[in-house]
């Protein structure tokens, strides 16, 4: 049988090393939620175990401090979840032309007859519809993603990116009492501020972890699979969390390698994937390893079929 822990804080970083140094977190467990003891490797200093947990049932293997983890007996056999009626998508709607050049509509969903859509049932067909989704959002000059002095959009330039390629990433969702109306089998309109309200990243990063599956969104740990399933022409963001939830958190798309334009790799593996955004920045390809900057509290990588 193997040996369980069990998180005692309320948040434990997994490390792809048995050392604190900020690039080298993988994910980050919660409190109560168990691990598989790992055997140690040789030359593993003192104070850390090895293990194996799952993160949204993507399997994770790295280091934890051995003091953040109490031994604990195997769990009970749950009882078998509720069914429960499948959400839907929430989504504004306008007679009103919602286009990149019109910065006054970001609540809404682009609805332009001419926008390109990821329809293709070949890889190489998705990825050049992907490809052509970049190039008609023009995110360097397009209004609707223009930084101000107060705000960036990296969520509605990740949500018009996901749109187009016909995968669900919410620009509003339900509010609670609508989630309990429409669970007990009620049917609503999405109504702004009634029975919806538009998510920013810090709440998109919840969403995900708590819906993204029901939507499709599968979690990985690891970013060269991440990097692959967008050289697929499958859909792939990076989300991440501000500690500070009154600042901005940042999402990105992974986007699909071009001759020009390529991930970072070191040993085989890739340590920066290809991405696209707005943001303080907007670029079509580009990007850095600025997830496991101090100013994130949490993040992850999700691939969408």
């Amino acid at each position: 049988m193997p040996t369980l822990y069990q998180v005692l804080p309320l948040e434990a970083n997994v490390r792809a090393q048995p050392k604190l140094a900020p690039r080298n977190i993988i994910a980050q467990l919660k409190q109560g939620q168990l691990v598989e003891e790992l055997p140690a490797l040789p030359n593993q200093p003192a104070g850390w175990r090895r293990v194996r947990a799952s993160v949204q049932g993507a399997a994770v293997e790295g280091y934890l401090k051995a003091f953040l983890l109490a031994k604990s007996a195997a769990p009970p056999v749950p009882d078998p979840p509720v069914a429960l009626p499948s959400l839907p998508e929430a989504h504004l709607s306008t007679k009103a032309a919602v286009r990149i050049t019109n910065p006054d509509l970001r609540a809404f969903s682009l609805n332009d007859p001419a926008q390109p859509r990821r329809v293709g049932t070949s890889v190489e067909a998705r990825v050049r519809e992907l490809a052509a989704i970049i190039a008609y959002l023009r995110v360097e000059a397009a209004a609707r993603y223009q930084r101000t002095a107060s705000a960036t959009f990296c969520n509605i330039y990740a949500h018009d990116y996901c749109h187009l390629a016909d995968v669900y990433l919410p620009r509003v969702w339900w509010r609670a009492k609508a989630l309990t109306q429409l669970v007990q089998g009620q049917r609503l309109p999405a109504s702004y501020g009634t029975t919806v309200e538009e998510y920013n990243v810090n709440s998109l990063y919840n969403w995900l972890e708590e819906f993204g599956t029901d939507f499709g969104w599968r979690r990985t740990t690891s970013l060269t699979e991440l990097q692959q399933a967008a050289n697929l022409g499958q859909v792939g963001i990076i989300c991440a969390q501000r500690t500070n939830l009154n600042a901005p958190g940042h999402i990105v798309a992974v986007v699909p390698e071009t001759e020009s334009h390529k991930a970072s790799r070191q040993g085989g593996q890739v340590s920066v994937p290809l991405q696209s955004q707005a943001g303080a920045i907007n670029f079509r390809y580009g990007g850095r390893g600025w997830w496991t900057g101090a100013q994130f509290r949490r993040f992850g990588f999700w691939i969408h079929a």
